[in-house]
């Protein structure tokens, strides 16, 4: 049970990097090299009335077609210069938050070899519940990657990640955008 269990996280883990990856990569491709003009600011908030939760976005970016059922994918304008996204899965997934941090970690470990866990903290939302941050360094077809996974509890034990990933150069400008978007991560409905 625990090594299918593995298995399915790590096969989670994977998909939202390949498609996270895959809109970078199409962005990096298109990215003119002048410098970045736009000031990033949050946003417009994202609602999954099907997940049961909210979180606001960067301004002007862009909410694309899945990638697949069940993922939710938003991304930088080609515009703003920034080749980056947010990609949000879910899992099920009865332990604890901690757990489930843990198995994404050992999965990621093992089927990512190459990716550097940087830092592994707990993240306070503003709702104050409980979750935490990863953040890692990683590098797909030669273009170097800044990740960082947000895990929260969802309802019914069910786990919510959202994974933002940039280019290294440009993940250390992003990454405080992306927690003051995870700050305001709460669930909704009932």
């Amino acid at each position: 049970m625990k090594t299918s269990l593995r298995i399915v996280v790590g096969i989670l883990g994977l998909v939202a990097i390949f498609f996270g990856v895959k809109q970078i990569i199409r962005g990096t491709k298109e990215l003119s090299g002048q410098p970045v003009t736009q000031t990033q600011k949050v946003g417009e908030t994202y609602t999954s009335t099907e997940n049961g939760y909210s979180h606001r976005f960067p301004q002007g970016w862009e909410q694309k077609p899945p990638p697949q059922s069940g993922v939710t994918m938003i991304a930088a304008p080609k515009a703003s210069g920034f080749a980056s996204n947010m990609v949000t899965t879910f899992e099920q997934f009865e332990g604890t938050l901690r757990a489930y941090v843990d198995a994404n970690i050992k999965s990621l470990q093992s089927n990512v070899p190459d990716a550097k866990l940087v830092s592994d903290t707990e993240f306070v939302p503003d709702n104050k519940a409980q979750s935490y941050k990863l953040k890692l360094q990683n590098k797909m077809n030669n273009i170097d990657l800044a990740q960082t996974m947000y895990f929260f509890d969802g309802k019914q034990g069910r786990k919510i990640i959202v994974t933002c990933t940039a280019t290294a150069k440009q993940g250390p400008e992003l990454e405080p955008l992306f927690d003051d978007c995870m700050k305001t991560f709460a669930l909704t409905g009932q």
